[in-house]
């Protein structure tokens, strides 16, 4: 084995431990937080979640190695690209769908729907925000 391929095996190795130790840490966070909610203890699941979450986060930041590479970015665009696009479909017919079907009587909306209906409108402004600065900034 050449000294380069132990190299590149040796980081590859990192990653994946480093990736699984960043996942694991939300993961226990996330179980933190939702066995609290269980025990009614939710500052204390609160708390865990945050010191997963933060945890996630400095192994992400302060790892030896680079987590990502051309090939996540280029799943994390295309799964990025179809949800965007699953949700555009869920707003465009889903608002006015929703508010002719209430306004016709065939059925009473509840207030979550419209809750929903304007996250996903303010997720498509936020997406909007962000691909014109960055279209204008490149």
């Amino acid at each position: 084995m050449t000294e380069h391929t132990r190299s590149t095996a040796n980081r590859l190795t990192q990653r994946r431990r480093h990736k699984g130790l960043m996942y694991g840490s939300l993961a226990v966070g996330i179980l933190g937080l939702l066995v609290g909610v269980f025990l009614e203890q939710f500052v204390a699941g609160v708390l865990v979640y945050w010191a997963g979450f933060f945890g996630m986060i400095a192994v992400w930041l302060f790892s030896p190695v680079t987590l990502y590479d051309e090939r996540d970015t280029a799943i994390e665009r295309k799964a990025s690209d179809y949800t965007l696009g699953v949700f555009a479909f869920v707003l465009v017919l889903g608002a006015p769908g929703g508010l002719v079907l209430e306004d016709g009587g065939v059925l009473t909306l509840p207030d979550a729907f419209y809750g929903a209906m304007w996250t996903l409108v303010a997720l498509f402004a936020v997406f909007g925000v962000i691909y014109t600065a960055l279209r204008n900034r490149s």
